[in-house]
């Protein structure tokens, strides 16, 4: 006979009594709890002042334990996509995974599921395989992690050692492993610069790694990738493009002629193209058009200057809530956030406008930009998008402007934002 605790690591063969009686309590403990912790999951939680507190569930695979659990839950917090390599005896194909990745969203649709790839465990597999060098295929989080995965493919420790704010350990990368790079997306650049963003799912930090060796020695940006893109991902990718093209423009200040002429150019593509590409996602002209500006002009911007804070607050925000992609959570501070800024950098944001076809108003400095952007926002249908239907609740807001401001940082910024502003920011954002 046998006796295992597997929560404690604990087994015992051929028990005697006192471990039998031990063992025997231990189980009645562990069933009450868990009918305990289901009389919970049938109820709604709330706070004192009455509001609605979303429960989610971490699943490891979609099997009728699974379904259990995420039963009573408003989301799947994270499905841990490391058990398609932990519980197979065989690498999973492509195919295999696209399988599962349905099966999990099919079955629990339409609840928000995050999927969580770990980059540890992927540049252990590259090590054990012999693999000379890392390829992203996919959107920017693919190819981020193919870029994380270069980095520790060569360098010992953790990923987050090399992190250079936040709890980052802020050690100093001299080298990685070469990094293909074939974008299915038109939003990141992450195509064409040094840059990753890793989200760390213990403390909730989404964080820029910034470091040479990740530029990618070869970039394959072929628009017939992106044809299938969804219109969501289309409009989402769209306007972080955007972003980063004028964000780099205001971070500039006119200070380097070529990258005003990247962004000038990138906006103005942009915001002709992406409406094209989101109400006809086969059209190659508007397609091809949206690679250019995204892809290249954008990545090249991010490789001289960084963007402003728009970035590090949404970051912030897709840090805590994993389920919101990251060019929603910059729509959904845009319009205020710029509207803060304008007084701030009021002739850098009418030549924005100016390159998105609106003229300046000499009676409102500034304007322009907001003006143009707010249409451009409205003609595609993401304008005052809802930050309460992702579980985003003003209780959040205080954390969001702590992490910004003394956890990630902005006093790199040459303009001034106080946690007082950022608070404002999101509060006006808030639908």
């Amino acid at each position: 006979m046998v006796e295992m605790d597997a929560g404690r690591g604990e087994v015992y063969l051929n028990p005697d009594a006192r471990i039998k009686a031990e063992f025997r309590i231990r189980r009645e403990k562990a069933l009450e709890s868990k009918l305990l912790d289901q009389a919970y999951l049938k109820k709604e939680l709330f706070t004192k002042d009455g509001t609605k507190i979303p429960i989610g569930a971490n699943i490891g695979a979609p099997n009728a334990e699974t379904a259990e659990k995420v039963e009573n839950v408003d989301f799947v917090g994270l499905f841990r996509t490391e058990f398609l390599y932990m519980e197979n005896t065989h690498l999973p194909t492509e195919e295999e995974q696209f399988e599962i990745y349905k099966k999990v969203l099919q079955t629990y649709g339409p609840k928000p599921v995050t999927l969580m790839s770990n980059v540890m465990e992927a540049a252990a597999l590259a090590k054990r395989e012999g693999c000379d060098f890392v390829i992203g295929l996919g959107g920017g989080g693919t190819v981020d992690t193919a870029k994380a995965t270069a980095i520790m493919m060569e360098n010992p420790g953790s990923l987050w050692d090399y992190a250079n704010t936040g709890t980052g350990g802020r050690k100093v990368v001299t080298k990685a492993a070469p990094v293909m790079t074939i974008s299915t997306t038109s939003g990141t650049g992450t195509e064409t610069d040094p840059y990753c963003v890793i989200t760390n799912d213990d403390t909730q930090e989404k964080l820029d790694f910034a470091m040479e060796p990740i530029f990618p020695v070869v970039s394959i940006i072929d628009p017939e990738l992106m044809r299938t893109l969804p219109k969501s991902q289309t409009l989402y990718q769209g306007f972080d493009a955007l972003f980063h093209l004028a964000e780099c423009y205001i971070s500039n200040e006119n200070e380097n002629r070529l990258l005003d002429v990247f962004s000038r150019e990138g906006v103005e593509v942009v915001s002709k193209w992406l409406p094209v590409a989101a109400s006809d996602g086969d059209n190659m002209e508007a397609r091809s058009w949206m690679a250019y500006a995204a892809d290249i002009l954008g990545g090249y911007t991010q490789a001289i200057v960084n963007t402003t804070s728009h970035h590090i607050i949404a970051q912030t925000i897709g840090g805590m809530f994993q389920g919101v992609a990251h060019g929603l959570s910059l729509l959904f501070i845009a319009e205020a956030y710029y509207k803060k800024v304008k007084t701030l950098r009021p002739k850098l944001l009418d030549d924005l406008g100016e390159f998105m076809g609106v003229k300046p108003d000499p009676n409102d400095p500034g304007q322009g930009y907001i003006t143009a952007l707010t249409a451009l926002m409205d003609k595609t249908g993401v304008r005052n998008l809802p930050m309460s239907e992702h579980h985003i609740t003003p209780d959040d807001f205080q954390r969001i402007v702590d992490l910004t401001v003394d956890n990630t940082g902005i006093d790199w910024e040459k303009f001034k934002l106080t946690k007082d502003d950022i608070l404002d920011i999101l509060k006006e954002s808030y639908h």
